[in-house]
């Protein structure tokens, strides 16, 4: 209990110091039952959903505002940054946001680099829509670019479901668009297993990668044979495990 107390302590500053006083209130009207849920369920989903999918983030000065997102994912990326640190791409120029979803890490990139031009690609193109909203509404369109494209081909009983209902769809080719930019300055994956067929084959391209931040699964692949390629490729690794995913922080010396 004191462990989940804790946790919860925790999130409640994460949180304070990315929401509005107004939503922030709302979000902790819920935290008596908190306690209870974490004990029994380990998660603050019930929280995050307390206004919806719609709220506003304030971030770096700005007021950001999103639709159609779960607040979770939200507090990973602006409150834990679960991908990249404030600051640290402040002076990038281009940024490979792999599995975009509804675009939080999009915005968050394209508020934190304000020279960068943001690739985000997302598989499923109602997510790719709401993606587009999210960066319009936030005033970023000029420096967004949004693709629906699967990455790291159709591996899967998933990935082949969702081109059997939109035979449009392409796999991304990481070759060359890294070939068009020259370098990426930054690249974050978060492509539900994907990864471990993303870094097979030709991985030149990796050269031209600053950093990355890959979520990786470790019920797709194997984890430590993706490790190893990383480090083959010249990057410095450092591995964080969670219960049912983790990330690879990757830089260069």
């Amino acid at each position: 209990m004191l462990s989940d107390l804790n946790r919860l302590l925790k999130e409640l500053f994460f949180v304070s110091k990315i929401l509005p006083f107004s939503l922030f209130i709302r979000w902790i009207s819920g935290a008596n039952r908190c306690l209870d849920l974490l004990s029994k369920n380990r998660t603050l989903g019930a929280l995050d959903q307390v206004f919806g999918e719609s709220f506003d983030v304030l971030w770096s000065g700005k007021k950001l505002h999103f639709v159609q997102l779960d607040f979770g994912v939200v507090r990973e990326i602006y409150g834990h940054l679960c991908y990249a640190a404030k600051g640290q791409l402040t002076e990038a120029r281009h940024i490979f946001d792999l599995g975009a979803n509804g675009g939080a890490f999009t915005v968050f990139a394209l508020a934190e680099a304000p020279y960068a031009q943001v690739y985000a690609v997302e598989a499923q193109s109602e997510l790719v829509e709401i993606v587009k909203h999210n960066v319009k509404q936030n005033g970023y369109e000029d420096r967004g670019i949004i693709q629906c494209a699967i990455v790291g081909g159709f591996y899967d009983d998933w990935t082949k479901s969702l081109l059997k209902s939109n035979p449009q769809i392409q796999e991304f080719d990481i070759r060359e668009y890294i070939a068009r930019v020259g370098i990426c300055d930054f690249l974050k994956c978060d492509v539900e297993g994907g990864e471990f067929k993303l870094f097979q084959g030709d991985l030149t391209w990796t050269q031209s990668v600053k950093s990355m931040a890959l979520e990786f699964h470790p019920t797709k692949g194997n984890v430590n044979e993706l490790e190893k390629t990383l480090k083959s490729q010249g990057f410095r690794v450092k591995r964080a495990d969670h219960s049912h995913l983790g990330y690879f922080y990757c830089t260069r010396d």
